[in-house]
């Protein structure tokens, strides 16, 4: 079975919470390559050969070793079920750009009942509107409303109530400047632009998805929020694993 097409279901034994199990189907666009543990060399060496097929095996084992280190900085690697990757280019403006994402997908405990799923989702947009557009003036926030989803527009971000085929969902964009780490002391890097997209979606079951993509190709927003958008149109859940206990 291919990455994009799966289902994934197991148990997650946070140090915080109690454990709980998770269920669900969804698609991944193809140009997606899973990405192995950031400790798997022979696991990186397949992936960089899918993702730069006409690349040398130096060149490859560079790009291997350069997005093995930032990786935690972009992902959160708790609870997380799938990190995966695109490099390729795309069109913009008559231009060939480069297109680079980073996929992750990981599942989070939730005290909501299959009752409250809409109250749920409609916690996490408040509070995620809070969070953003804290300090940002009602001036300069739009309101958008599409048929299947109603939000806010800020500077740099926006916050949408989504509806998807399995359920009330929450999508965010946020554009934002990453600071990496020097590689020798005495020697600046500038900051990195990087857009941010997530789709929350609380599960019929006590936990909420979350599928994140992170990409520097800001000039691309809106392909990958079509990417996140078709994702999310792709999931599906069911029932939890038994307890193996």
């Amino acid at each position: 079975m291919s990455i994009s097409d799966q289902d994934r279901a197991g148990t997650i034994a946070p140090s915080t919470t109690a454990p709980f199990r998770y269920a669900f189907h969804h698609s991944v666009p193809d140009e997606f390559v899973q990405l192995p543990e950031p400790t798997s060399s022979e696991g990186w060496r397949e992936a960089m050969e899918q993702l730069l097929p006409g690349a040398s095996e130096e060149e490859r084992e560079a790009a291997s070793k350069g997005l093995r280190g930032p990786l935690p900085l972009l992902t959160d690697r708790a609870n997380v079920v799938l990190t995966a990757m695109c490099i390729g280019t795309e069109d913009v403006g008559g231009e060939e750009r480069l297109s680079m994402g980073l996929l992750a997908v990981t599942v989070r405990a939730s005290e909501h009942s299959p009752a409250t799923r809409l109250f749920t989702a409609e916690g996490i947009y408040q509070a995620t509107a809070q969070k953003v557009f804290s300090g940002v003036p009602e001036r300069d926030l739009q309101e958008l409303s599409f048929p299947l989803g109603e939000g806010l527009q800020g500077p740099e971000d926006m916050v949408l109530a989504a509806k998807l085929p399995c359920g009330p969902a929450v999508m965010t964009t946020s554009l934002r400047s990453i600071q990496y780490p020097t590689p020798e002391p005495g020697l600046a890097t500038p900051p990195l632009p990087m857009a941010v997209l997530e789709l929350v979606i609380p599960a019929p079951h006590s936990y909420c998805v979350c599928v994140t993509i992170t990409t520097p190709s800001v000039f691309l927003l809106d392909s990958y929020s079509a990417r996140l958008a078709h994702i999310g149109r792709t999931f599906s859940f069911g029932d939890p694993p038994s307890d193996p206990d």
